[in-house]
């Protein structure tokens, strides 16, 4: 295992890769974790062969991560953003290559940007997906500008898309990230109860990244095949989510424009835990055909 990860370690702009992902490994952990019973996970496909959900590139983005080098325990998923540009088909090999693009610091926050670019061994590129991040040992991250009021309008709105629950079970959250760095080193909050307590939390933590996966599920069963490809979908992470939780997913149509030859739809999704706090706010846009 390489070195912990640390802000001052952090090499702007310099390539790593070429990242294997064990996608064929690991597809069916992750499906399990997720609950996603679509069956182009597990049938054929549009394409095909099975493929596997466009929101795994964001698991795929932290696993890459976690080659570079582990991030040390309590550092905050705090957004993430994923580009499709084709389908990931289960019978190809998913590579990787990515790079440090932003490191800052604001308000005594140290903040991280690591983004991936992956395509299959064909040659064929899938897309794109980019973490940010907050090193520990600061203060709790504050609500950046303006998200106070983008939560407030996204609790009063009502979502017209039909809605996704699930409850965050300890082997869901286990089956998610027990191949994660911090995991194989019993210091992950996501999967060891200790840890989770030792960072101050009552109970395991999920991964941010499985509310993104619920919300990407929404648009799977809204726009089918489209979702796969030239879409964008930018969340970003507002609550902790602790194990026994349960989250429900929902969102709707915000804007149709003409793009050229194609129509541009952009969605607001959201999900909310069991007391009704909202946890993620996502934004998706997608290029249809008219």
């Amino acid at each position: 295992m390489t070195t912990e990860i640390s802000y001052e370690s952090i090499e702007m702009n310099r390539e790593f890769g070429p990242y294997k992902y064990p996608l064929r490994d690991r597809i069916g952990r992750h499906l399990e974790a997720i609950e996603n019973a679509h069956p182009w996970h597990r049938e054929r496909s549009p394409w095909g062969p099975p493929v596997a959900p466009p929101s795994i590139l964001g698991n795929m983005a932290m696993r890459f991560l976690d080659q570079v080098g582990p991030v040390p325990p309590g550092t905050l998923h705090a957004k993430q953003e994923i580009e499709t540009v084709s389908a990931l088909r289960l019978d190809r090999q998913p590579i990787g290559y990515g790079m440090f693009v932003d490191k800052v610091e604001k308000r005594s926050r140290k903040w991280f940007t690591f983004e991936t670019k992956w395509r299959d061994e064909t040659g064929l590129i899938i897309g794109t997906s980019r973490i940010g991040m907050v090193l520990p040992g600061n203060p709790a991250v504050p609500k950046e500008e303006g998200s106070r009021k983008q939560q407030d309008e996204v609790v009063e709105r009502q979502g017209t898309l039909p809605p996704i629950t699930r409850t965050l079970t300890q082997d869901r959250l286990t089956a998610y990230s027990e191949d994660s760095a911090n995991a194989l080193r019993g210091q992950s909050i996501h999967v060891q109860l200790e840890a989770a307590k030792k960072a101050g939390f009552p109970a395991t933590v999920a991964q941010g990244l499985m509310g993104a996966d619920y919300v990407s599920e929404l648009l799977e069963n809204e726009l089918g095949r489209e979702w796969y490809d030239y879409a964008k979908l930018s969340v970003t992470f507002l609550r902790p989510v602790l194990c026994g939780d349960s989250l429900s997913a929902t969102g709707r149509l915000a804007e149709t424009a003409e793009d050229g030859a194609m129509v541009r739809r952009v969605y607001e999704l959201w999900c909310e835990n069991q007391a009704g706090d909202l946890v993620t706010a996502a934004t998706a846009s997608v290029l249809l055909t008219r």
